[in-house]
């Protein structure tokens, strides 16, 4: 089972990726589900419970992003490359104009140095390589004490705190 750095803290990560092509052979009612958006959003009343979450692809339209996905217990945006920011957007999207709360977590081939501003975007979980040093990564999350720019986790700029 993979790690999982949620709200700070470390733990096994429950969910796994279901790609979209294992999806019909899937026993989706065992155990916890993150499917493609695309299979979600083409039929979300036959995806429904507590253990199916979504991935989404840094690709992915970001006009297709819906409220409705806001009872979704856990969002997943997987990286393809750490110089890929589209999945930046994509949080920061679901978060102030889907009014997602839930779990997004950030997966794939994102990088530890990214983390402090994964965190600004509205990430809140981080999917963690088994060899990777979680503590450190756990650290990464404080790299700075302040930051100029609004986000989602202050929505005032640095001059309007003074």
């Amino acid at each position: 089972m993979s790690k999982l750095i949620k709200n700070g803290e470390s733990q096994n990560n429950p969910w796994q990726i279901v790609e979209a092509d294992a999806l019909a052979d899937t026993a989706l009612n065992n155990g916890q589900w993150l499917i493609p958006a695309e299979a979600w959003l083409s039929n979300p009343s036959v995806y429904q419970g507590d253990n199916i979450g979504i991935w989404i692809a840094t690709d992915f339209n970001p006009d297709s992003l819906t409220k409705s996905m806001a009872k979704l217990p856990v969002i997943a945006i997987v990286f393809g490359a750490f110089a890929d920011g589209r999945g930046f957007s994509l949080a920061r999207i679901l978060r102030e104009d889907c009014d997602y709360t839930g779990e997004l977590q950030a997966a794939g081939g994102y990088m530890q140095d990214q983390l402090f501003f994964l965190q600004r975007c509205g990430f809140n979980a981080y999917c963690v390589n088994d060899d990777a040093d979680i503590e450190s990564m756990k650290e990464s999350l404080g790299d700075f004490s302040n930051s100029y720019q609004a986000s989602t986790d202050e929505s005032r700029p640095l001059f309007r705190r003074r």
